[in-house]
């Protein structure tokens, strides 16, 4: 269930920022594995529990200025390529960041530029919160030919 303190801030970007519902994001999650193989055009995968978020931001002041730089910066980011959604049950969101270059892990770009942006905002380093789970699709080794192994 989405925190009462998010309702404010998706009201008042509910027309700059599309958060996928956690079905269809699966679904957008799919798709991109079948292009991304087909393509060989890797993506980056982010998912922040709203329990790490109530974890590291103690006080609601804090969350508050969290969550206003987070919809601000969705709502103006440059890669329009980019996905988001919710996790089942709208425990968190999720990321996908389009054609990312593989073995980056946390230093992939566009999250580095994303969570640089929510820290000049708000001094907040999300790289620095235990909990977040980060992952490349597809694997490296679906990219391994005959010649390579």
């Amino acid at each position: 269930m989405l925190p009462e303190e998010l309702y404010p801030f998706l009201r008042k970007h509910k027309n700059k920022v599309f958060i996928y519902a956690w079905e269809y994001f699966t679904r957008r999650i799919h798709d991109e594995l079948v292009r991304s193989v087909i393509e060989e055009s890797p993506f980056f995968y982010v998912e922040i529990n709203f329990g790490i978020i109530q974890k590291e931001l103690h006080s609601d002041n804090d969350r508050s200025i969290f969550w206003e730089a987070f919809f601000d910066i969705l709502s103006t980011q440059k890669r329009y390529s980019d996905l988001c959604g919710f996790l089942k049950n709208d425990e968190g969101v999720a990321f996908l960041f389009l054609n990312s270059v593989l073995n980056t892990k946390d230093s992939n770009p566009a999250w580095n530029r994303f969570c640089t942006e929510i820290e000049a905002r708000t001094f907040f380093d999300m790289r620095k919160w235990n909990g977040i789970i980060y992952a490349e699709y597809p694997p490296k080794e679906f990219f391994v030919t005959d010649q390579q192994a």
